[in-house]
C-alpha cells in the first residue's frame, strides 16, 4: 500500500499514476482516477487535461476514492489483514 496515494484519494482527490507495483490495487482505472503506462507522457498529458475539463469526473472520482480508501483502508481493514496473513504464514510450517 502506498500510503501517499492513500492519503491523497482519502481527500477526495483523483490519482493518476501507473500499473507500478501495489497501485492498481489503489487506483481503480477509470473510477477512482487514472493508470497510465510507465513513460507514456501523452496518456498521462491526456489524463490529467480530461481530469480539468470535466469537473464531474474530478467530483466523482474524488467521492469514489474517499469511499475506497474508507472501506478497504481503515485501521479494523488492515490489521484484520495482516492476522490472516500471519495465520495462513503460521499455519503452512
Amino acid at each position: 500500500m502506498n500510503v501517499i496515494i492513500s492519503q491523497a484519494l482519502a481527500t477526495g482527490l483523483p490519482v493518476i499514476t501507473t500499473r507500478h507495483s501495489g497501485l492498481p490495487e489503489q487506483v481503480i482505472d477509470g473510477y477512482n482516477g487514472f493508470l497510465v503506462p510507465e513513460g507514456d507522457f501523452k496518456a498521462l498529458a491526456d489524463a490529467i487535461v480530461r481530469i480539468i475539463e470535466h469537473p464531474e469526473l474530478w467530483a466523482e472520482m474524488g467521492r469514489n476514492g474517499r469511499e475506497h480508501v474508507l472501506k478497504n483502508y481503515n485501521f479494523e481493514t488492515v490489521i484484520n489483514k495482516q492476522a490472516e496473513i500471519y495465520s495462513k504464514l503460521l499455519n503452512s510450517k
